[in-house]
């Protein structure tokens, strides 16, 4: 029988384009920090990094935020149904009823900020394959959604906070953290008391029955990451082509940046960790891809919500760093 995620060779242009990403500008990143590093007391402390990474992205001497995306990506995973004993599709459509409608933090977050806030459906009503059975999704319908993401910043941005509000999108990041790094399952897999079992064993048998396939990060995206971590790459990968930095939020979409990661590290180098969540596995997976966190608030969602307020934080530091190098006659 045909292996069903072999049905064609859609990652080669995937993969050229993770290979093929443009430099950030150096000059400005490094002129704004000799600026900085002449002030003896230190103002912005540890808030200087940021602020000289996101001038190198932007290309300027005077970084701001003043057209942020805030993207949430929300899927639905046939593995919800075993792990958290709902219709992955009912589950998904709470969500995102909830960010549209509900009192969900993370939109009022982002009217506060004055930032786009936009929510990305990447078939929720049709939720993706069961991992434990069998491949999440086609290496055809994996390219789709990551192209769909793609389009995430056609219009572009001066930052992008990407957040994830999938269904069952937890246990498929686990999954795929295991199969990109191994360890064991219980170092990525976890949740509340009633969900944590049932997550583990999850991860455990789809890691076994996609054994044979860990080698290439994009199989194991397509095997077992389903179609919003999948649009959350391309998204990733789009902004990284158009000099967009990206706030990453949780573990899913930290998730969405270790594929890149895996093949090129370099195609992350716009993203900077906003926060570390009390998400199974975040902080671990933040030290594979090299991200130490901006904030560690305790939040426990990977929505967006701790990645707005990291950028409200940056915005004020960019202002105040400008300031101070105009005072040095900066140019």
């Amino acid at each position: 029988m045909t292996d069903p995620i072999q049905d064609g060779a859609p990652f080669d242009d995937i993969r050229a384009l993770i290979n093929s990403v443009p430099p950030r500008d150096n000059d400005c990143a490094e002129q704004l920090e000799t600026a900085l590093g002449h002030d003896p007391l230190r103002f912005l402390g540890d808030l200087s990094a940021p602020v000289t990474w996101l001038a190198g992205w932007q290309g300027t001497l005077r970084p701001d935020i003043t057209r942020p995306l805030v993207a949430v990506f929300v899927g639905s995973h046939g593995v919800a149904q075993r792990v958290l004993d709902t219709d992955p599709a009912a589950g998904a459509a709470a969500r995102v009823k909830l960010l549209t409608e509900g009192p969900a933090s993370v939109r009022s977050l982002a009217a506060t900020a004055e930032a786009a806030f936009k929510i990305f459906e990447l078939g929720t009503e049709v939720p993706c394959a069961d991992m434990t059975e069998g491949p999440s999704l086609s290496e055809r319908d994996c390219a789709a959604a990551i192209a769909f993401g793609m389009e995430v910043v056609a219009e572009g941005a001066d930052v992008l906070v990407l957040g994830n509000a999938g269904y069952g999108a937890a246990t498929a990041a686990a999954a795929v953290a295991r199969g990109l790094y191994g360890g064991q399952t219980e170092y990525w897999a976890g949740g509340s008391a009633d969900i944590a079992p049932k997550r583990i064993a999850a991860v455990s048998a789809a890691t076994k029955l996609h054994s044979d396939h860990l080698t290439d990060p994009l199989e194991i995206l397509a095997r077992m990451g389903g179609r919003d971590i999948s649009g959350m790459v391309g998204a990733l990968l789009a902004a990284r082509h158009q000099h967009i930095p990206v706030l990453l939020d949780g573990f899913v979409c930290c998730t969405a940046a270790a594929i890149l990661h895996h093949i090129n590290p370099d195609a992350i180098a716009n993203c900077y960790a906003a926060h570390a969540t009390r998400e199974p596995g975040h902080k671990a997976l933040l030290e594979r891809i090299g991200k130490p966190p901006f904030l560690d608030l305790g939040i426990g969602v990977g929505d967006g919500s701790g990645a707005i307020l990291a950028m409200g934080m940056l915005q004020s530091a960019c202002r105040a760093a400008t300031t101070m190098a105009d005072g040095q006659n900066f140019s």
